[in-house]
């Protein structure tokens, strides 16, 4: 076989960003929708692999994680490009524990692609390179005590290291990441009812845009939710799913067992750290992972003559 045809693409991939702040949740809600896909079928691409600096060097420079001068994003867009016609890439990787970089590593589309990162589309150009753009927009008081817990407990940082590393990322946020959710096909946004309210009580609410709008109206959610959440039309033709923190767990379960049978095991989704470091669970969180992973599935590009299996979908 020659080399051309061993490039050849297999299919085209459904490319999955799921973008927000440091702290919002990402790696979790990643981790559960590649679950339920399943993770033979499934690529995953670290945006921090994109950095152009170290972690050394960007404190040097000045620059926080969060501004677009760090990342190198037409090499993203390569790269997205490249995925997403089902070819493979080479890109380093970022090691988080000491903030170098490893060494390069080739990346194989499999039938997902998920993007997962700070900057996953800060422009409209680097946007139309995915099928489903979701980001994950916790309010600040939310923000703040997860990303402070992740830090402390998993990555090794003082409180005092973790409070002053907020406190300069506020503003780069406000002014580069945050505008993505406009941009999205789905916005997760998490609120709790008191500022010292517990995880436990956290109110989520899903913003869909678009085909996935189109999706969700039709796959049967309000029903599912029934009393404990609801789904509405919006302006611009979105649709706001509000999904309550008492949501039953038999309802995640039914809808699981019934979407992804080979996959979905009841004690494995909504899974997150808690305030000691230990592993917690959140109905809504395992919820929103079997939405997206629904939503995944169903938004699928055709098959282009020639190719073989099927794509994702915008």
């Amino acid at each position: 076989m020659s080399d051309e045809q061993e490039d050849a693409p297999r299919h085209l991939p459904f490319v999955l960003g799921i973008i927000g702040d440091s702290g919002s949740g990402k790696s979790t809600v990643a981790r559960g929708v590649r679950e339920l896909i399943g993770p033979a079928r499934v690529t995953t691409l670290e945006l921090d692999d994109y950095h152009r600096y170290s972690r050394a060097e960007r404190q040097e420079l000045g620059l926080t994680a969060l501004n677009p001068m760090v990342h190198n994003l037409s090499l993203v867009q390569e790269h997205l490009n490249l995925l997403r016609a089902g070819r493979k890439v080479r890109n380093r990787s970022y090691d988080h524990t000491d903030g170098t970089f490893g060494p390069l590593r080739v990346l194989d589309p499999e039938e997902v692609v998920i993007v997962r990162g700070l900057l996953g589309f800060p422009t409209e150009e680097l946007r139309a390179a995915y099928d489903l753009a979701a980001f994950l927009y916790p309010e600040p008081e939310l923000l703040f005590r997860w990303k402070l817990r992740r830090d402390t407990k998993s990555r090794g940082y003082s409180e005092a290291e973790v409070l002053k590393s907020i406190a300069r990322h506020l503003v780069d946020s406000k002014i580069y990441v945050l505008p993505q959710a406009d941009r999205a096909d789905l916005v997760v946004r998490y609120e709790v009812p008191e500022w010292d309210a517990p995880d436990t009580e956290v109110r989520t609410t899903l913003t869909l845009r678009r085909a996935a709008a189109d999706a969700v109206r039709s796959n049967g959610i309000a029903a599912r939710l029934g009393e404990h959440g609801s789904v509405e039309d919006a302006e611009g033709g979105e649709v706001i799913v509000r999904i309550d923190s008492t949501l039953p767990q038999t309802v995640v379960d039914d809808w699981g067992q019934e979407r992804f049978p080979d996959t979905y095991a009841s004690a494995s989704y909504g899974m997150y750290q808690g305030d000691e470091g230990d592993a917690g669970r959140l109905v809504p969180l395992a919820f929103t992972q079997l939405l997206i992973a629904d939503l995944a599935q169903k938004l699928r590009r055709p098959a282009q003559p020639g190719s073989q299996g099927a794509g994702a979908a915008a």
